[in-house]
């Protein structure tokens, strides 16, 4: 046996083993998903978990061939599988060994947001109007996009109409939401909510108790009534109101500076313990009863 060929033989057949097991390549893919969103998922297969979602144009370093349809890929140092089909390859300049090649550009966030116009907007267990309606948004609500359908968009809880809301971007997103829409949002979910005479918790809220219990759940101390809640935080006018202001209002003869109170949540609607027949209801601002009496917005964060 010559020992030699048998060596240069064995070493041959490891390397084309090496290069067949892991074929990288020097490539670019681009993300081709118009009005949609590609998914990076932990395995080349549709059943396995989704990392990522790249937007159209997004670009990804290719580090594999394709094989069975799906391409391994790295975006931001998260390694994982795109499909082949939504996926433009193009394969980079040849460069010196010790040469690093520059990182693709790559999008600020690929991360979308639409925000409720019209509420309450139902949202459905599919895609369509024949799927069983599982919950709601509120007008002013937001919500990060999942998917994008047509005529639809999935987010986390379910799908909602592209008809009665608008899309917005991270950085106008980021930019909005505050602190106040948080204690907004925190608020909704106590709708329904019974009233209770001098109540300030889940089992009963009258008005002030509804409102001073949801920003104790942030840190925040209120005075217990209606007019001492006027000395709270710092005044706002109506048109200045944002999301997490508390408004006050005054009704009738009462030898009170006020008497009612309701956080309010935008799109000039507000959440508020009302009376015991309705309990824990969202009203419109611009209702004439409220208009004409309220005397002032409070600012606590």
């Amino acid at each position: 046996m010559n020992f030699k060929r048998t060596v240069s033989r064995l070493t041959a057949g490891l390397l084309l083993v090496s290069s067949l097991i892991t074929p990288a390549l020097a490539a670019t893919g681009t993300v081709n998903t118009e009005g949609s969103s590609l998914r990076l998922r932990s395995e080349a297969n549709t059943s396995s978990s989704v990392l990522k979602q790249l937007s159209h144009g997004t670009q990804v370093d290719v580090l594999s061939g394709l094989v069975d349809g799906w391409y391994q890929v790295s975006y931001k140092g998260t390694t994982g599988y795109v499909s082949g089909d939504y996926l433009t390859v193009t394969e980079d300049s040849a460069a010196a060994p010790q040469t690093t090649a520059a990182p693709a550009a790559e999008p600020a966030s690929d991360k979308v947001y639409i925000k409720v116009t019209e509420g309450p907007l139902n949202i459905r267990s599919g895609p369509s109007t024949d799927y069983d309606r599982v919950g709601s948004l509120y007008t002013g609500r937001t919500a990060e996009v999942v998917e994008k359908l047509d005529g639809w968009y999935h987010i986390s809880d379910g799908y909602v109409s592209a008809d009665y809301v608008t899309e917005i971007d991270a950085a106008a997103y980021e930019a909005s939401y505050s602190k106040g829409q948080e204690i907004a949002d925190y608020a909704l979910q106590f709708k329904g909510y019974r009233y209770v005479h001098g109540g300030s918790s889940p089992s009963g809220f009258d008005c002030s108790g509804f409102t001073s219990y949801v920003y104790k759940q942030f840190g925040y101390s209120l005075n217990r009534t209606c007019s001492g809640q006027l000395d709270n935080g710092t005044p706002v006018s109506m048109s200045e109101l944002q999301p997490g202001d508390i408004v006050i209002f005054k009704k009738g003869n009462a030898n009170t500076r006020a008497t009612h109170v309701g956080l309010y949540i935008g799109n000039q609607q507000f959440i508020h313990a009302s009376t015991a027949k309705v309990g824990v209801i969202i009203s419109k601002l611009s209702d004439a009863y409220y208009t004409t009496g309220f005397v002032g917005g409070r600012r606590i964060v």
